[in-house]
């Protein structure tokens, strides 16, 4: 049998990043002056950043 073509192959990971309090950091859009922003926002202290990876 073929092997499957690299288009249908799916990897599945799922990233989660944490913040330093503990809390889990989330990912949100927001559309200001016309233009679509994307936020990092820490669920227990509310500290929003540019990108996950800014909360270590």
């Amino acid at each position: 049998m073929g092997q499957a073509s690299k288009n249908s192959r799916t990897a599945s990971a799922t990233q989660r990043f944490m913040c330093s309090c503990g809390g889990e950091v989330k990912m949100k859009t927001l559309f200001e002056s016309g233009k679509v922003k994307n936020m990092a926002e820490c669920d227990k202290c509310k500290r929003t950043e540019r990108r996950p990876s800014d909360f270590r």
